[in-house]
């Protein structure tokens, strides 16, 4: 994994600084949390790139971009008033328009949208689609027809419906245990001219309990697996727990899973029913759990375990077996491709001669085959010998070996204009092993325009490469069996190298990392362990002008940003979601992550008693190590209110804090010394995925008000993020929102040139700094496009009587459009 590097630049004439980078790149972010395909495009002309192989254009310094959200904002509002004066037009006299529906149940414990999906007539998702649909007609040339489906038809109330609505409300409180439930209908007609309200009042009154929950298998061997779960507290059919017949469902569902875990091959939910006792008093049930069959299932072994590797279904030739091959009880039929080693397989095929029979088995087999980027298809069967034997057959089909990736982007600096472009080849079973040899190149070139220094009229470049090696197994002695049986692992070893090329400056970044990628079976917890992760930034020339310009006009921390840097450490991240089941009504993220650097480089050159430099720092191929912790955590949660209706919130905190070899000597320091992290690993704010109302990296640390142009000011050692989300799914592939952040970064340490930055316990709370806005996000399933207009609320870099800037600033300078790829969070 290559460092995160940022170019602070060099300004014109050696004013403070106004570039960040001299070539955006915006890739390297899940979708969840959000690519940022441009820099805000904001009220004059700035920073901005477009990927997704386009060029971005500058924004011109006469744009207003108020004007547009202005104009935008007004066109839905007259466009949604325009139709709803229309919507009933067409509609017959004596019926009605559904307006709106909704249930209300007396009990807090059912969720009110859950009965809501019983409604069998629900009113039009967007009244304006009817007026598109009445203003087509029945006119059957194709641009009416065309608009008519763009529309919907209204829907008009039936009686019937209603009545049997009724019917589906009760009959599912009633499986919900709430055998004594009522529901009245309330219709309301009078609001509106031809359009109806329909209320549905659900009384549940009193619901049957579980007195008694008992299990009778008929076999020994079946009881002591089915009680086993009950006794652990993995059953939900507890003492005292409603008689909700999902309850009974799932229960039965994880019984019969749990059996074919335990080699009961031919068990299905089917096997087992209830006998429910509902004569008792106080609406109490006696429960019973019985084997429904007659004939007492077996529990089944694995005889022979056969894989046809190579084989493809849709060959007109048939499959052709030139090997033969006995590795660890498994048969290999190869065929002319001889895809995948005998060993490669063998480990991650978890089914084996002699084993009971395991569902879970062989899905996780599924599972840890499919991640092997060698193959495209897996299919496991299993034939039944007799009464307790099976013989299983895994057909393994080959995807494509060789994957090319290309990749152009445009650049506006600033309006410096500039193109970058990547390649990348993959070879999918570079050894035979299911190995992933990856090759990227890259390369970036802006046009910079004239100005009144000499130096800065040149043009400037980058280019860089990295080579990767994937292995489907982890390489760490004495636990390598232990984990595959458990996680899904992958070992990845990269190195790169960066080289920008400046008139002022050559800047070279180079990375070597070997880390271990898992995950368990529900693929809803992911961990990385970096063992090593070597950076090495360097810049091997600085022109004359240059160094004066860091030696004698800039800040000490401008200085360091440009130093020499070694970094070499630890790096850990876990995530744990419930995304991946989509059925869940509350969605939410936790990651984790830590990195430290130089400790043990530390030890080391303490131990055999080095020298020190200057700067008062051991050095490493002559330049220093940095030493530091690092830690951040977020937390991101999304509640379905209804289909239409969310509201997301985000949290996040994050401390770093440099020690030992990064405490250098400083003269202009009051202390004499200065402990600071190198820039690339310092926390920033401001953004499509951050703070929004603030561009990237303007915001703080603290209080600070410095020049927004010079980046390295803008960073600390501590930050703190909260922000929350209303959605409303206008229609299917169209999102409004409304969203509020509030957060800030701040030092760990008091240094010179970011006055007010330093963290204080006393007044941090006073320095948080809000933004608010709308968004609109375009809705493509895998494949989100955001936009979002937001204004600065409060502003710790003001003095503090005048922080609250919504209404005291105008929007130009006070705001920010941001184009984005994905959620923000």
């Amino acid at each position: 994994m290559h460092i995160i590097r940022e170019d602070t630049g060099f300004a014109k004439s050696y004013s403070p600084l106004q570039k960040l980078l001299p070539f955006s790149f915006s890739f390297g972010e899940s979708t969840r949390r959000g690519i940022e395909v441009g820099r805000e495009i904001r009220g004059e002309a700035g920073s901005n790139t477009l990927s997704l192989i386009t060029m971005s254009r500058a924004v011109p310094s006469t744009y207003r971009p108020w004007y547009a959200v202005f104009f935008v904002l007004c066109f839905l509002t007259i466009s949604f008033f325009f139709s709803s004066c229309h919507v009933t037009k067409n509609i017959p006299e004596g019926e009605y328009l559904v307006n709106k529906v909704s249930v209300e149940v007396d009990n807090k414990t059912i969720n009110n949208s859950d009965l809501y999906d019983f409604v069998l007539q629900k009113p039009n998702d967007q009244k304006f689609r009817i007026f598109w649909y009445n203003w087509a007609g029945k006119d059957s040339s194709w641009f009416k027809r065309m608009i008519r489906k763009i529309g919907e038809a209204p829907v008009i109330y039936d009686p019937k419906s209603t009545i049997q609505s009724t019917a589906e409300i009760r009959a599912e409180m009633t499986n919900k245990g709430y055998h004594y439930n009522k529901v009245d209908v309330q219709t309301d007609t009078t609001r509106r001219k031809k359009r109806i309200r329909i209320l549905y009042q659900v009384t549940a009154n009193d619901p049957y309990h579980i007195r008694n929950y008992t299990i009778e298998m008929q076999e020994p061997r079946l009881d002591s697996i089915i009680e086993t779960r009950y006794k652990r507290g993995r059953s939900n059919l507890k003492k005292g727990a409603i008689f909700d017949m999902s309850l009974l469902e799932e229960e039965r569902t994880e019984v019969s899973s749990m059996l074919r875990n335990r080699g009961y091959y031919t068990s299905t939910k089917g096997n087992f029913h209830y006998l429910a006792d509902t004569t008792l008093q106080n609406n109490q049930v006696d429960l019973t759990l019985v084997f429904k069959d007659t004939i007492i299932p077996q529990p089944f072994y694995i005889r022979h375990v056969t894989v046809r590797s190579g084989f493809d279904p849709l060959s007109k030739v048939g499959y052709k077996t030139v090997d033969t091959v006995n590795y660890d009880g498994i048969t290999l039929l190869y065929d002319s491709t001889r895809l995948m080693k005998p060993k490669v397989l063998s480990e991650n095929i978890l089914i084996k001669p002699g084993q009971l029979y395991s569902e879970r088995l062989s899905t996780k087999t599924y599972s840890y085959l499919m991640s092997l980027g060698s193959i495209g298809r897996v299919n496991i069967q299993y034939e039944q010998v007799d009464s307790t034997l099976l013989d299983c057959r895994i057909d393994i089909t080959s995807s494509d070996i060789h994957d090319v990736q290309l990749g152009l982007d445009g650049t506006n600096k600033a309006g410096d204009l500039g193109i970058a472009g990547r390649i990348g080849y993959t070879h999918h079973n570079i050894f035979n092993g299911a190995e992933a040899l990856s090759i990227k190149l890259r390369g970036a070139y802006e046009f910079v325009s004239g100005s009144t220094s000499s130096m800065l009229t040149h043009n400037f470049y980058e280019v860089g490469a990295s080579v990767g090696l994937m292995f489907p197994n982890v390489h760490i002695p004495f636990v390598r069996d232990l984990i595959k049986r458990q996680l899904n692992v992958k070992t990845i070893y990269e190195i790169g190298f960066d080289i920008q090329e400046r008139p002022e400056y050559t800047r070279d970044f180079f990375n070597i990392t070997w880390k271990n990628q898992w995950e368990n079976d529900k693929k809803n917890l992911s961990q990385t362990l970096s063992l090593i992760d070597i950076n090495y930034v360097m810049m091997p020339r600085i022109s004359s002008d240059f160094q004066e310009y860091l030696d004698e006009e800039v800040n000490s921390l401008t200085r360091y940003s440009y130093d020499n840097i070694f970094t070499a450490g630890l790096d850990y991240n876990i995530t744990y979601t419930n995304t991946i089941n989509r059925r869940f009504q509350h969605l939410y993220t936790i990651r984790f992550n830590a990195e430290t650097s130089g400790n043990l480089l530390d030890g080391i050159f303490s131990w055999a008693g080095a020298g020190k430099s200057n700067s008062g720092q051991y050095n490493i191929l002559g330049n220093p190590f940095a030493q530091y912790l690092k830690g951040d955590i977020g937390y991101s949660q999304t509640l379905k209110i209804n289909p239409k209706n969310s509201f997301a919130y985000h949290l996040m905190a994050g401390v770093a804090y440099p020690y030992g070899n990064s405490t250098v000597i400083d003269s202009l320091s009051s202390s004499g010394k200065t402990s600071i992290l190198p820039f690339e690993k310092r926390f920033y704010s401001g953004g499509p995925n951050s703070i929004r109302g603030w561009s990237t990296r303007q915001l703080g640390p603290g209080s600070y008000n410095g020049d927004v142009s010079n980046p390295s000011t803008h960073v600390g050692d501590i930050k703190l993020e909260v922000s929350i989300e209303y959605r409303y799914k206008i229609i299917k592939w169209l999102e409004f929102a409304v969203f509020a952040d509030a957060g800030n970064i701040w030092t760990m340490f008091d240094y010179e040139n970011q006055q007010g930055g330093v963290f204080d316990i006393n007044r941090f709370y006073k320095e948080i700094a809000i933004g608010t806005g709308v968004g609109l996000r375009l809705d493509f399933s895998s494949l989100i496009i955001r936009l979002d207009f937001a204004k600065r609320v409060y502003d710790p870099a003001h003095e503090e009587n005048d922080r609250w800037t919504f209404f005291t600033e105008k929007i130009k300078g006070n705001s920010g459009i941001y184009f984005a790829i994905g959620y923000p969070f």
